[in-house]
Order: C-alpha cells, then structure tokens, then sequence
C-alpha cells in the first residue's frame, strides 16, 4: 500500500501541477484502493457489477473536479486538438452509426448501453486533454496503474487461502474473472518496466523491480493465455527501448518472477495443496473458441457490408448454433471475444471502418512529436490483445479508464493558443464558459445517477438473494425503493418477470402464465437463456399450444446436453 502513494510523490514534487491535476491524481489513488472492496452482487458486466459502477462514479467525479477548477478565456484566445483526436472522433461516430440502421427496437435497446459508454469515454478523454498536462503526469499515471496491479496480484495470492471454495479453482482479485485480472496484471507489468528501464531515482527502481517479479509470478499462477500472451508483447517491445544494462536487469527480474510462479504451479500441489492452483486443461476452451469463430464468421458472411444489426448478435448466434453442431453448450454466447468480428458481425464495414479510425488515431497519437513511440503502443497491447480474445471492456470499467489514461499520457495536451492583442475574446470567453458549464453538469448527472445506482444494485442483490420474494409479495414497494431503476433495467425486467412465475405458484392465476409469455417471447428475440425457453415450453405444453414443438427444436438444438429439451 505505501507504495500507491509513494511513487506519485516522488516524480511529481519536482513539478508544479496545477488543481485539476493533483486533484485527478488524488481520485485516481483513492478509486484504486477503492475498488478492492466487492460488494455484494450476481456477477454479469456492465453496471450489474458494483466495481463498473463506482469506476464510472470515479470517472465522473474526475471530470467534475476538471470542470471545476479550470480558468477559462484568461490566458488564451483558443485552442488546438493534439495529433489523433480528430480521427478517435470520427472513429467514434462511425462505429455508433450502424445503431441507427439496426432493423429491431430491441436490439437498438440492446446495444445502446455500450453506445452511450463509447461516448462517455470519449468525452472523458476530451476533458482529460484539456484540463491536464498530459505527458508531463506520464510517470505518475505509470506508478499509479502499476502500483494498483501490485494490489490486485496481493488480492490474488490472499484469495489463493480459500483455494478451495474459488470458482475454477484460479484467483480473480476484484474483478471476479480471471481473463480480466491477468490483463491487469500484464498491463501493470507494462507500466513498471517503462519506469525501471526510464527513471534513474534508487527508490522508484526499487519498487519497479519489485512489481518486475510479484507480477509475473501471480500471472503465471492464473494461468490465463491471453494475459500471458499480452504481457509477452508488451516486454518485448519494451525491452527494445532502453539501455543494455537496465534491460538485461529487468530481463533477469521477470523471468525470476515467472519461474517462481511456475514453479509453484507444478511443486505447490506436493507441498501445500491448500494454497496451489490446479493445472487447468485449455482443451475445451480452444474448441469452443474455434466454434465461436465459425459461427461468427458465418454471421459476417451473411451481410459483411451492412451488417445484421447492433443488439442482434447473441439472437442470430443462437439461431446459427441451432443448427451447427454442438450448439450453444452453455447458457449463451453475447460476444465472439473478438472486437473485430464483434463490430464487422454487428456494424458492417461502417463499424469496422470507424474502429480503424480509433486505432489510427492512437497510432497518430503516439507517434506524433511529443508523445511516448512505440512504448505507448506497448502500453496498450495487454488491453488490446484481450479485446481480441476476450472481452475486458464489457466486463471490466477498470480497464476503459486504464486505457483513456494511457492515451492521456501518450502525447501533448490541447495547445493554447496566445491571445491576439488586436482579436475580441467576447466569443471565446462565453463559447469556453459553456463548455466548462456543460462539462460540468453532465458530470454531476453522471455521477448522482452512479450513486443512485449503486443503491439500486445493492437493492435488487438482497431481492435475488431472497429468492425474488418480494417482488411476489409486494412489486410496487420494492420498486418504489429503488432510487435508480434505469441503471438495471434489463436486469429488473427479468427478476419482474420471473416473479410472476413465482407468483403463479400461490394463486394459479392463467393471466399471469400468459404475460410471461408474451416477455418471453419478445426477450427470446433479442437473448438466449434456456431457463426462459424451459418456462416457455412447459407453459406452451400446459397450455396445449402450437408452438410447443417449435420450441422445443429450437431449444434442443441450442442446448444439446439439456435434458429439458427432449422432444417427441
């Protein structure tokens, strides 16, 4: 822990930061040790998990406290955008573009959350340019995003004490998935070799070192390709940056720190089995990855220009998988674990193109005259390997900050430019105090709905925890509790929904079979979940419908191995 807040004290009293800066450095320190506390909740991504909820709250809170404390129209008559900004919002903009066109309200719905946080993060990178030096916190960010690892690889090795009762047998830190916590760790490895092989200081080297082997080791306990693979590239293109002597001493330093981490993998179990992982066989993972790919180039395949519609890819994958062997296996497939694909399957070439533009514009960043190289790619690589191979930022907000603050520090900030003796600011200083006020209101409102919504989450937590029960005995109340209902709506939708099921049991009321239906049937169009199709099919059978068969084929070739899918 004291190293969280050594590091940013040592490399930033030398300078002289102003308001905004330190304030945002201070958030960041506190969210990071903040985020170590799971609270309560079903698993799931998006807002569902309390860890996205107060990173969005701390992401807004920075961009308040930004707001706040900027001088606008004193000391400059304008601005200029750094190199790669133009392209990063063009990107933006084609890549939310094919949700206009989507050719179902609900699917539009579908995808809408992950739209308005594309545009949230962009926004929250405009405000970071402007209210921040950036290259010249590059140092602190570092330490901060390494020190924060640290602290999540001593999350892991405590949570390796209850080995036993952890899902997958593996730790998952905070995060709660493993994939996620490894590119965690392989970015904070990223992190603290640009400061071991950069900064000369004995005590920032000493804890660098230090993460160089902690790292590693917790990394190669979790077992994780991805992060693995990630971590890999980023050391090698690193490595190549600095100086021969710091290079071979962080070499040896990484791999005495993944040694040991093998080590105990293989010796752990002879000695003390309690607290060594077991070997886990990535068989059955490679070849469902494999048939994700299959099925989702399948999609592309029926319309690679226009695409099939944002919000529709989890219902087409599923009706693909009907008829390609083996099926969904498991409950349901929402994302290929490939972006590419993801946005080509969804989106079309807009989509596709729009990502193209994003990447060329971090490119552009960091190859412009100020910003970090080929490092601030390699900064990068952790995160953009596992958008590839999984799906970070639809699980983790963590790591959308992580990466909006490696692109902050990747190049210059906005250029103010120098007032013109014989220019009138009476446009630019209103234009510059509207924009503060609009950045600012936008950011409490984020922030009062973040806190409104944790409260919401927590609360629809103890209701599942219950069994739904009071949503059967009293819906209104329970609604009326939640101060926040939109940040889980889908979710609450579906507990609704299920509790009529539940309250059919006590008063064998038909009306209610017969809503759940008709949800059913609109949720079935947009998601797959077998416990939705189970309900449907015994209602349909009990209600001697038509449709009883359909549905059953549709299901049984879903879900293979169910035995609640056995048609006549």
């Amino acid at each position: 822990m004291p190293s969280l807040f050594l590091f940013p004290l040592r490399f930033c009293h030398a300078r002289r930061y102003d308001l905004a800066t330190w304030g945002m450095m201070l958030i960041l320190i506190l969210w990071s040790g903040g985020v170590h506390i799971v609270l309560p909740n079903h698993g799931g991504s998006g807002l569902a998990l309390p860890q996205n909820i107060v990173t969005w709250g701390a992401m807004a809170l920075i961009a308040l406290w930004c707001a706040g404390t900027q001088r606008v129209g004193k000391y400059s008559s304008g601005f200029v955008l750094p190199p790669g900004t133009g392209l990063l919002i063009a990107g933006v903009i084609l890549w939310t573009l094919p949700l206009l066109w989507s050719p179902k309200a609900a699917w539009r719905l579908n995808a809408a959350p992950r739209c308005l946080a594309l545009w949230a993060m962009a926004g929250f990178y405009l405000v970071l340019l402007f209210a921040t030096p950036c290259r010249n916190i590059r140092r602190p960010v570092l330490a901060i995003i390494s020190a924060g690892a640290g602290m999540q690889a001593a999350h892991a090795l405590w949570q390796l004490s209850g080995i036993a009762i952890l899902p997958g047998g593996r730790p998952y830190g905070s995060f709660q998935q493993v994939n996620v916590l490894a590119s965690c760790l392989a970015t904070g490895i990223a992190c603290a070799l640009w400061l071991f092989l950069h900064h000369a200081r004995r005590t920032s080297r000493r804890l660098s070192g230090t993460a160089l082997v902690v790292l590693p080791a917790v990394l190669a306990l979790l077992q994780s390709r991805a992060g693995t693979l990630g971590a890999v590239l980023a050391v090698g293109v690193l490595l190549t940056t600095g100086r021969r002597a710091p290079v071979w001493r962080a070499l040896a330093l990484l791999t005495a720190g993944a040694g040991a981490g093998l080590l105990w993998l293989w010796a752990g179990p002879l000695v003390l089995p309690e607290w060594a992982p077991p070997l886990i066989d990535k068989t059955s993972s490679t070849h469902s990855r494999l048939y994700m790919l299959q099925v989702t180039w399948q999609l592309i395949r029926q319309h690679p220009v226009t695409g099939n519609g944002y919000g529709g890819f989890e219902a087409l994958y599923g009706q693909l998988a009907q008829i390609m062997t083996p099926g969904l296996e498991a409950a349901t497939v929402k994302y290929p674990h490939n972006e590419l694909l993801f946005a080509w399957a969804e989106g079309g070439m807009v989509a596709v193109l729009g990502l193209l533009l994003m990447v060329a514009g971090v490119v552009k960043r960091f190859c412009s005259a100020s910003g970090t190289g080929i490092a601030g790619l390699a900064f990068l690589l952790p995160i953009a390997v596992h958008m590839n191979l999984e799906y970070p930022l639809y699980q983790s907000a963590t790591h959308s900050l992580t990466l909006i603050m490696l692109l902050v520090i990747g190049g210059p900030g906005v250029k103010r430019l120098a007032i013109d003796p014989g220019r009138s600011l009476r446009g630019v200083i209103p234009i510059a105090r509207a924009g503060r006020w609009v950045t600012g209101a936008t950011a409490t409102a984020g922030l009062l709905f973040m806190i409104t919504g944790l409260q919401t989450q927590h609360r629809l937590t103890r209701v599942e925890q219950q069994g739904l029960k009071p949503l059967v005995s009293n819906e209104p109340q329970v609604l009326a509790s939640l101060y926040n209902p939109w940040s889980q709506a889908s979710r609450l939708d579906f507990d609704r929904h299920v509790a009529l099921l539940l309250r059919f049991n006590h008063t064998r009321d038909p009306a209610l079979l017969d809503a759940f239906r008709r949800w059913g049937t609109r949720y079935s169009e947009t998601h797959n979940d077998p416990e939705v199709y189970a309900s449907l099919l015994a209602i349909a059978r009990a209600q001697r419908l038509p449709e009883a068969d359909r549905l059953c084929q549709q299901a049984h070739g879903r879900w293979l191995s169910d035995p609640r899918f056995r048609c006549q």
